[in-house]
């Protein structure tokens, strides 16, 4: 029972250590995260060990050792929480990490530089592993949903709406040009605090209609478990929810 219980001790903090010690930036990403993978299959295998052990105890009417049901409980937060925040759908997320409502002709960043932090995914589409009508081919086929959004609004009216919803979701704007009606912005993913770039742009089809298109870029990893789908998904949910008001 010693070793299970270090085991499970040697998990959780092998857990801490790897996203702690990413965003302390003492931990290389690949490797915090074969740490965070090697740590969650820990937890799991303890916490199954722990479940057998505790209900073999509960069968045979033997008293149940509260500090290892409390070490399984600890255990199998970590792999639960990790799931949560992942998703069913980022677990089956396509190996791309480059999301765009507009494949034709995708938003392109303007201000924000490739030198900008660190960086291994370029932010021109299709510049990485798959080309560019390859990365359209698999978006197309994981998220058919997501496309250029049209509105029945004046654009200089949705490009503030737009901004609005941006810095409502927790974007940190980096830059924004009304003359051209784009603007960009920085986001964190919660778990590890990657860095994802997102452009925003709003075009005037007439006086009282225009398209709104949305791109979004994570600096590292081949695929971004789904987070850059549920971005967009959720800014034209907000901004919906806002152009009603208008």
């Amino acid at each position: 029972m010693k070793i299970i219980s270090w085991s499970g001790q040697a998990g959780l903090l092998l857990t801490v250590f790897s996203t702690v010690g990413y965003r302390v930036e003492l931990l290389y990403f690949r490797l915090a995260l074969l740490l965070l993978a090697a740590a969650l299959v820990v937890c799991c295998l303890v916490v199954l060990v722990e479940f057998v052990l505790l209900s073999s105890a509960a069968v045979k009417k033997r008293p149940l050792r509260l500090e290892y049901a409390l070490l399984a409980v600890c255990c199998a937060i970590a792999p639960c929480l990790t799931l949560y925040m992942v998703g069913i759908d980022g677990i089956r997320a396509p190996r791309i990490h480059d999301i765009t409502t507009d494949t034709v002709n995708p938003p392109k960043f303007i201000f924000t530089r490739e030198d900008e932090g660190f960086r291994e995914n370029s932010l021109v589409y299709g510049a990485d592993q798959l080309s560019a009508e390859q990365v359209t081919a698999i978006q197309r086929e994981a998220y058919p949903d997501i496309s250029t959004v049209t509105v029945q609004l004046a654009a200089r009216k949705v490009y503030q709406k737009a901004l609005f919803v941006g810095s409502l979701l927790g974007w940190k704007i980096s830059s924004k040009d009304a003359s051209i009606l784009q603007f960009e912005a920085q986001t964190i993913t919660p778990l590890f605090g990657f860095v994802d770039d997102i452009v925003v742009r709003i075009a005037a089809l007439d006086e009282h209609s225009s398209t709104i298109d949305i791109r979004s870029v994570s600096r590292v990893g081949v695929t971004d478990l789904g987070a850059n789908a549920k971005r967009i998904r959720l800014f034209f949910n907000k901004l919906e929810q806002e152009l009603i008001i208008l």
